[in-house]
């Protein structure tokens, strides 16, 4: 082959440091998101978490039990006794809920926040494709519990006979832990 200005052509093959420095970047990247391809039975699985029993609509969901960013977040549409009998098998006290948009604003570690703040993390509500009406009040709980002690925060959507619950874990519990 001819060489033009001292450079060869391409063999087509990575160098060794160049091989090197593509798995180092691969594996680097997996390290710093986790698993991000982990299949929902396996998630709901390692955060001891079942669906509930009666049929569910417009389901989403996205999570990982792997350390660093142990997380799931999940919503779907369901008949609202079955969605109350839901909360209530996870530790969730119907009678005293909290609500959205909160009644005033609020001073969390020296930063307020308005009432209308959004009540998940943004990638959740990006998930969710929630577009809350500040005009409506909508509950919400925290403290919904799963046998591994990771904990949710739940909003609820009632639109007549069906409510929407959206959830997002605050608190990992044993999630990721060896039994």
């Amino acid at each position: 082959m001819r060489e033009l200005d001292g450079l060869r052509p391409s063999s087509g093959g990575r160098s060794g440091p160049t091989k090197v420095f593509v798995m180092f970047c691969a594996f680097f990247a997996v390290i710093v998101t986790g698993c991000a391809t982990e299949a929902r039975e396996d998630v709901l699985k390692g955060f001891q978490l079942e669906l509930p029993p009666c049929p569910t609509e417009n389901l989403t969901f996205s999570g990982q039990t792997s350390a660093p960013g142990i997380k799931l977040a999940m919503s779907f549409t369901a008949p609202t006794t079955c969605v109350e009998q839901y909360l209530k098998d996870h530790h969730v006290d119907l009678t005293n809920p909290l609500y959205w948009p909160t009644s005033a604003w609020d001073n969390i570690g020296g930063a307020s926040i308005s009432p209308t703040a959004p009540p998940f993390r943004p990638a959740s509500m990006k998930q969710f494709k929630l577009a809350l009406d500040p005009n409506k009040r909508y509950k919400r709980y925290i403290g919904f519990r799963t046998p591994k002690e990771a904990e949710f925060s739940v909003l609820l959507d009632r639109e007549g006979e069906q409510t929407s619950l959206y959830m997002e874990s605050r608190l990992p519990g044993r999630v990721g832990k060896l039994d």
